[in-house]
């Protein structure tokens, strides 16, 4: 497994990881979120403080179903949270709830422009301190695009991370980044662009 940081600059901090589960590990994954399509559902956004699907917005198919690659994924993000933290400057936290998703990009696909720490009038911040998202998918792929976009918080700079097969990407959860658009011409399930996000909260 290599890791890999993002330019300095006016982005928040990234880092990106190479090889990141074993090879086995990672098709199995893979297998697992192909023969489990049928508890995939559209994806939802926090409008208001009200839950509801827009896909305008985000256009994508999730499940929380990770079965048995729940525990292996929180168990990795755990081994690599001090890591995160002195990467990203974050003060070390009490770990609290960490939640986790399948989600699949196909034809079309994309979510805009957001941040993944949550504000609602009224109500407390969402306590979502990282992000983390691993990428998997057929090889040869049978998708193009789907990159992370990420974005400068000043002026009109982005820089993107490709989707690439056992890749893990990890960012504060208040850096704002977008799901690009995703071209599957199979239209098959099996063709997406598949990741597990993780996100870690503090007590």
């Amino acid at each position: 497994m290599s890791a890999e940081s993002s330019k300095t600059g006016c982005f928040f901090p990234f880092r990106t990881y190479s090889q990141w589960l074993d090879p086995d590990t990672a098709d199995a994954l893979l297998d697992y979120a192909i023969e489990n399509e049928a508890h995939f559902n559209p994806g939802t956004v926090l409008y208001r403080g009200v839950s509801k699907t827009d896909p305008n917005i985000r256009n994508v198919i999730r499940t929380r179903k990770l079965g048995s690659f729940r525990a292996l994924l929180t168990d990795r993000v755990q081994e690599i949270k001090p890591e995160l933290e002195r990467a990203f400057g974050i003060k070390p936290f009490t770990l609290g709830q960490i939640e986790t998703e399948l989600v699949a990009y196909g034809d079309g696909a994309h979510f805009s422009r957001h941040i993944d720490t949550l504000v609602v009038a009224n109500q407390a911040p969402t306590a979502r301190v990282l992000t983390l998202v691993y990428y998997f998918h057929r090889r040869p792929a049978g998708f193009m695009g789907g990159a992370l976009r990420f974005y400068a918080l000043r002026g009109s700079q982005v820089q993107d991370v490709a989707p690439d097969h056992n890749v893990l990407a990890a960012f504060p959860s208040i850096a704002p980044h977008s799901v690009e658009r995703v071209d599957c011409p199979s239209g098959q399930f099996a063709d997406s662009r598949f990741a597990a996000l993780i996100w870690v909260h503090s007590q």
